[in-house]
């Protein structure tokens, strides 16, 4: 899959940030990231690092809790309106979907719950499209009830889902295994056509 460097002023927000893979590939292709989101200390001190310090665009870094973030409050401290933004992006706890959890583990870890979270920002932010990175055991049975949730709630608010897909990241130059599920929403009115993934 090859992407060219965007030529307009693309607009981003990265929630569950970490130390910012999803700022990184953002950045690379010329996209403006505004803000991003996370709570792990470590992250964001690794974020702050590599994406603000002496940069030029610096993101807004909230190093809070994203139950205590009104989406809200941040349209407005970004002096954003709903639907203005491009991209929302971010990768949600996976440990409650990990492959690595036997028999029914994880099914009740209540950071399963921040996939739906993540939807809280996308039906306030009204992004043009979002992307959702996850563990490939998000898309197992005993999870099915979280995804079909997450679906239910994006149709609902007009965007079309595309199916997700599982990358491994040994197949684009990274010396691992490591699958990871996207998932890729788009608003329907936009009528974009795209070749998914």
């Amino acid at each position: 899959m090859k992407i060219s460097n965007c030529k307009n002023n693309i607009t981003a927000v990265d929630i569950f940030c970490g130390a910012g893979g999803f700022t990184l590939a953002a950045k690379q292709l010329n996209i403006n990231v505004v803000a991003a989101i996370d709570n792990n200390k470590h992250a964001n001190e690794t974020y702050h690092r590599n994406f603000i310090t002496k940069k030029r665009r610096k993101p807004k870094l909230y190093a809070n809790d994203i139950l205590e973030i009104s989406p809200q409050t941040l349209l407005s401290e970004l002096n954003l309106k709903s639907g203005d933004l491009d991209i929302l992006m971010g990768g949600p706890p996976c440990q409650g979907f990990s492959t690595h959890r036997i028999k029914d583990a994880g099914v009740n870890d209540p950071r399963n719950l921040l996939l739906n979270r993540y939807f809280d920002f996308v039906r306030v932010l009204k992004p043009k499209t979002f992307i959702v990175e996850n563990v490939s055991g998000l898309l197992w049975n005993r999870h099915k009830q979280h995804v079909d949730t997450f679906y239910r709630l994006a149709e609902n608010s007009g965007y079309k889902v595309f199916d997700p897909v599982v990358l491994n990241a040994k197949d684009f130059g990274v010396p691992q295994n490591r699958k990871r599920v996207f998932i890729l929403g788009i608003r329907k009115e936009l009528n974009l056509k795209i070749n998914w993934p």
